[in-house]
């Protein structure tokens, strides 16, 4: 079975680029544009790895990541910005431009934590 990736980004463009490359890598991926989305398409897709933009309105990344951690059996998560990553966030981080290869090296190591 193919791992499974949940884009959340509110930039149309930067989600669906970014479904199309990890798509070409062999994952099973789906998108939605806000974390509010995300939250209840966690629960349908059952994502291996959640990738998902820092600041976005209503529910943002932080919060998706706090609620990944809280859920039993949560998505591993990558968090995604063009600004620097916050103090104290431990979770994988990715700056905006994304570097492809640290995305993807960043993906197949959470990938394989839940394999």
């Amino acid at each position: 079975m193919r791992p499974r990736i949940l884009i959340v980004d509110d930039e149309p463009n930067a989600r669906s680029a970014l479904a199309e490359l990890l798509r070409d890598e062999g994952y099973e991926v789906a998108s939605v544009a806000d974390g509010l989305s995300a939250k209840s398409r966690i629960a349908e897709f059952r994502p291996d790895v959640l990738i998902t933009d820092l600041h976005m309105p209503v529910l943002g990344g932080l919060d998706l990541l706090a609620a990944a951690r809280a859920m039993r059996d949560g998505p591993e998560v990558v968090l995604m910005s063009a600004r620097p990553q916050p103090r104290g966030v431990t979770a994988p981080f990715v700056g905006k431009p994304i570097d492809i290869a640290k995305l993807l090296s960043i993906v197949e190591a959470r990938a394989s934590r839940r394999g």
